[in-house]
Formats: structure tokens, C-alpha cells, sequence
């Protein structure tokens, strides 16, 4: 994608702000040529190597994520406004989605990406009816066809349409949670992380899972939850360890993990985020968000009382 080159770019600002010339910097890690090659024109980033060069700079990967995602003032606005569609984050996604609206790229990917993450949150708001999302998706969907290639955007993209149209029963969910598990990340982390949220979050809902899947994808984004240090993938992370403990039938570990997510949930999330999540709650583990707080609660003072 286009963002690939960005990377580079960054850390090269980030480079001469910590007073390294190209040569320290790239000294048994990358050839300088290839580390110019990379500023002008990444098309692919490889993430152990761009770890490392990192490293000798004395920044983490989460460090540089954030700032990539949060203060770069060059950033196309793309992800910014892709993780509060995710997050269901409206509050300050106005002028981000005016920008979207006018945004171009030369990827062709991207460009499909830009208008499914737009056209999901312009249904969320109700700007557009289901089934106007349904249409217009259904052409962004032809268009991958005709590109004949399968990257995580391309599955992200799809999944999304999945999710709300789970009906049609347009991906296999053994064979799409299998795709995550072996998939070989560089840095489109951003978007694998996320990918793997939606795609627990949609398991966690259904009748039946593969627990040996789950589990597994549930450890990666875990492990990879370091780099992209969102509170709200701390809450989603213990509202899955709970799903697991809830299928195995262990309610008090269950309970203990739900009752912190769900309380961290309280504070961080949006009004529509919150509703979002009492139907993930109701629909995934059968239970009344409000019922389970208050139950859990009283449990907690009999527990408290039989100690003392």
C-alpha cells in the first residue's frame, strides 16, 4: 500500500531528531542503499528488520505506531479514521471523514479500503439504510474480483461485508481463522490487529466456535497488543479470555475477567460503543450487562464479609 513508503520517512525524521547518521543507523541491519530505496518508494516493509533498526534508535514499536496513527501531520488521515470506525469513536471523526471524502490514492486497494471503512460508517450514523450499505459494498467487493489478488486488506474488506451480512455465509470461518493464525505479519499490523478484533468479536457471537482456532488468534493479537497499546483492546482482550472461561463452563474465572472489561468499558466507551458491546455481552455469553454487574457486585461483598 501507500503507506508503506511513510514508514520509512518516519523514522528517518525520527533518525535525525536522535542525531544518527543513515550509516550508524543502517550498520549491519539494511544496506543504506536499500534504506533510500525504502524512503522513496516502500512498497514492502520487512517488520524484523524495521524492529531492529527501531531498536538502535531506542524507540518501541508501539511508541512509533501511536505516533504514526495519532500526530503525524503528514498521514492521509486513513487510519485515524479507520480505527475510529472500528472503535466506534465518532466524537472527533468529522473532520477526519471530510477529509476521507476527498481523499485519492493510485493503490487500487486502498482506494476500495477508503470507501469500505466509509460506507460502514455511514451506515453506523444512519446517513445511508442496510440496505443501501449492502449495494453500494457489493461493487466494492466486484471490484476486488477483478484485481485477482488476496492480501489482508482484501480480507479485512471482506469480512467486514461478512459480519454485517453473515447470512450469505460468504467466508468459512475455519478456513478464515486459519488464514489469521498462519498469516506472517510485516507492518500492516495496524490493520491485522484489527482484522483479528473483528474476527473474535464475530466468533464470539455465534452458536458454535472452533476453540482451538479462537484460543490461538486470541494469543496473537495478545502478543501483538503491545504494539498497538489501545485501551480498548485491553477490554476486548479480557471480554475474550471470558468467552473462553465461559465455554468451558469456569464462571468464576469467566466472571472475573467480564466484570473488569465491562467496568473498563463503562469509562472508555462512546454511547454507541456501549450499546455495541451489551449486544456482544447479551448475544455471546447470554447475559444482561446490568443484571451481570449486579449480581457479580453482591457476590463480591459476600466474598468480602466471609473473609473479615
Amino acid at each position: 500500500m501507500e503507506k508503506y513508503g511513510s514508514y520509512y520517512r518516519l523514522l528517518d525524521e525520527l533518525r535525525i531528531a536522535k542525531g544518527y547518521t543513515i550509516a550508524e543507523l543502517c550498520d549491519g541491519i539494511i544496506s543504506e542503499r536499500t534504506y533510500l530505496r525504502q524512503i522513496k518508494n516502500g512498497a514492502k516493509v520487512n517488520f524484523t528488520i524495521f524492529s531492529k533498526l527501531l531498536d538502535r534508535l531506542d524507540t518501541r514499536m508501539g511508541q512509533f505506531m501511536t505516533y504514526m496513527i495519532h500526530f503525524d501531520k503528514s498521514d492521509t488521515g486513513v487510519n485515524r479514521f479507520a480505527i475510529r470506525v472500528h472503535m466506534y469513536h465518532f466524537m472527533d471523526i468529522g473532520p477526519i471523514y471530510e477529509h476521507i471524502l476527498k481523499y485519492k490514492s493510485e493503490n487500487k486497494i486502498e482506494t476500495l479500503m477508503v470507501e469500505a471503512f466509509k460506507l460502514e460508517f455511514e451506515y453506523l450514523i444512519k446517513k445511508i439504510t442496510k440496505e443501501e450499505f449492502k449495494i453500494h459494498y457489493q461493487v466494492i467487493l466486484e471490484s476486488l474480483k477483478s484485481l485477482g489478488t488476496e492480501n489482508l486488506i482484501v480480507h479485512l474488506i471482506k469480512f467486514i461485508y461478512h459480519s454485517y451480512f453473515r447470512e450469505e455465509n460468504t467466508i468459512d470461518h475455519k478456513k478464515f481463522g486459519q488464514m489469521l493464525i498462519d498469516y506472517n505479519s510485516n507492518l500492516s499490523l495496524f490493520y491485522y490487529i484489527m482484522l483479528m478484533d473483528k474476527y473474535l468479536s464475530f466468533i464470539t457471537q455465534q452458536s458454535e466456535i472452533d476453540f482451538d482456532i479462537y484460543e490461538k488468534i486470541l494469543k496473537t493479537l495478545e502478543a501483538y497488543f503491545i504494539y498497538m497499546n489501545v485501551k480498548n483492546y485491553e477490554l476486548t482482550i479480557q471480554t475474550y479470555h471470558a468467552f473462553l472461561y465461559h465455554v468451558k463452563q469456569d464462571y468464576k474465572m469467566r466472571d472475573k475477567y467480564l466484570y473488569k472489561a465491562i467496568m473498563n468499558s463503562l469509562v472508555i466507551h462512546s454511547d454507541y460503543a456501549q450499546q455495541a458491546y451489551k449486544e456482544l455481552i447479551n448475544q455471546g455469553f447470554g447475559l444482561d450487562v446490568k443484571k451481570f454487574l449486579l449480581d457479580y457486585t453482591e457476590y463480591i461483598e459476600v466474598e468480602l464479609i466471609g473473609h473479615n
